[in-house]
């Protein structure tokens, strides 16, 4: 995300990753570390620490994580 790639973007193509290996996507979000404000959703500086959310479904199996997402 901090080589300058559309949000979006990226996380539509990550979306249509997972869903091609099988995954059935609840959500995946990019969002303020600390608060989890969805990025772009106008509370966010551009600064500050983010986390990749996401749930997804494999089968009847439900998959939950998060990971930090760091610039550069």
């Amino acid at each position: 995300f901090g080589r300058g790639e559309d949000v979006a973007s990226v996380l539509a193509d990550a979306r249509a990753t997972l869903t091609a290996a099988g995954f059935e996507v609840d959500y995946l979000e990019l969002a303020d570390a600390e608060t989890l404000t969805p990025h772009g959703s106008g509370d966010t500086a551009p600064d500050r620490p983010r986390r990749l959310l996401a749930a997804a479904r494999m089968g009847s199996t439900r998959l939950i994580d998060n990971i930090a997402v760091m610039d550069g």
